[in-house]
C-alpha cells in the first residue's frame, strides 16, 4: 500500500554543478533549454570542464546534442509537504511513504482527515485489525514487518485530557514506555511485550491532547519492529470485544466500590463518564491505573470474566 501523496517526477540535473538543483521535466517543451541543445556549449559550466571531442563539435551546433553533463533520474515527492523535497526513487521501500506505515504519518493524517470505522462495545470503538494488550494497549502489525503501537479507546476515555507526555526509550528493544501527565500526576503506558523500537510519535510531546482524542490514529505512540513474542496473549476479534464487556462491567464495579461521593462516575451498567482521572483524587487514580492499565494487572482474559 502506498500513501495517495507520493508522487513521482522525471528530473533533471547538472552533475558537475556545485549545488545540485533538480528540475522537474515537464512533458512539453522537454528539450528548450540549454542543457538540452547545443546551446549548452555557450555554458560557463560546460566550459570549465571540458570534455574530449568537445573542439571539434563546437563550431557545427547541428550535430551536438545535450550536454554530456545533464543528468535525469526518476524522483518521488510528497504533495502534501509544504516544502517539495526530491526523493530519489530507489529508496521508496525505505520510507514510509512507499509502505502502509503512511497511515500514521503526521501530513498524511492532518492532509486526509482518515475516518475510523469501527465496530464499537458499549460506545468504545474496538478496531477489528488491531490486537489489543489486557492493559489497554493496542498494536497494529503492517504487511511491511513494521508495527505501531498506541492506547485504546478505553483507556483514552478514562484518562480525559494529557497535559504532558514524555518516552522512557525512543530506540532500541524495550517494553516500550511513555510517561503521560493527568491532573498533575503521572502515569506509565507501557505495552507489555517487548519490540525493536525504531522510533516513537514526538509530536505528542507538543500537543499530547491527541493521545486521548484521537487514540487510533494521530495519537499513537510506538513504531517499530516486532519480534515472535511482540504478540504473545494479544486479543482480536470476538476474544477482544468479549474482553472489553468484561471490562465494561469490571470498571463499573470498581467504581461503585470507591468511598466517596462518585455518583457521576459509575453508570450503573452503560458507560462510564469520561475523563475518570479530574473526579478521581490520586489514591483512587492510582489504584485504577494498578487494576486496569498496568501490564502486570490481570493478564489472564478468562481470569478477568471469572472474577468481574
Amino acid at each position: 500500500m502506498t500513501c495517495p501523496f507520493l508522487n513521482e517526477a522525471q528530473v533533471k540535473y547538472c552533475q558537475t554543478s556545485s549545488v545540485r538543483k533538480l528540475i522537474p521535466i515537464a512533458a512539453v517543451g522537454r528539450a528548450a533549454d540549454k542543457c538540452s541543445s547545443a546551446d549548452h556549449l555557450t555554458c560557463p559550466v560546460f566550459r570549465a570542464h571540458p570534455v574530449q571531442g568537445a573542439e571539434e563539435t563546437a563550431g557545427d551546433a547541428a550535430t551536438c546534442g545535450a550536454c554530456p553533463f545533464l543528468g535525469e533520474s526518476l524522483m518521488q515527492y510528497c504533495a502534501a509537504a509544504p516544502v517539495v523535497k526530491m526523493v530519489p526513487y530507489s529508496e521508496s521501500l525505505l520510507a514510509r511513504c512507499g509502505s502502509d506505515r503512511f497511515r500514521y504519518c503526521e501530513l498524511y493524517l492532518s492532509m486526509a482527515h482518515p475516518r475510523i470505522v469501527a465496530e464499537e462495545v458499549d460506545g468504545i470503538p474496538v478496531p477489528e485489525w488491531l490486537r489489543y494488550s489486557t492493559n489497554h494497549m493496542w498494536l497494529d502489525v503492517g504487511e511491511d514487518g513494521y508495527c505501531h503501537a498506541g492506547i485504546d479507546g478505553f483507556l483514552s476515555r478514562a484518562l480525559g485530557r494529557a497535559e504532558r507526555i514524555s518516552y522512557v526509550w525512543q530506540q532500541g528493544q524495550h517494553r516500550a514506555t511513555a510517561v503521560v501527565t493527568v491532573n498533575g500526576v503521572d502515569h506509565e503506558l507501557v505495552f507489555p511485550n517487548p519490540f525493536l523500537m525504531t522510533s516513537c510519535n514526538l509530536y505528542l510531546r507538543a500537543d499530547p491532547s491527541r493521545l486521548t482524542a484521537e487514540p487510533y490514529t494521530s495519537g499513537w505512540l510506538f513504531e517499530g519492529k516486532p519480534a515472535p513474542e511482540t504478540s504473545a496473549n494479544l486479543l482480536q476479534g470476538a476474544a477482544a470485544r468479549h474482553w472489553m464487556e468484561q471490562e465494561q462491567r469490571r470498571i463499573n464495579e470498581f467504581l461503585q466500590q470507591q468511598p466517596g461521593p462518585n455518583g457521576p462516575l459509575a453508570a450503573d451498567g452503560g458507560l462510564f463518564a469520561p475523563g475518570l482521572a479530574q473526579y478521581l483524587d490520586q489514591e483512587q487514580m492510582r489504584a485504577m491505573f494498578h487494576t486496569f492499565f498496568s501490564p502486570y494487572a490481570d493478564p489472564n482474559p478468562a481470569a478477568q470474566g471469572a472474577n468481574s
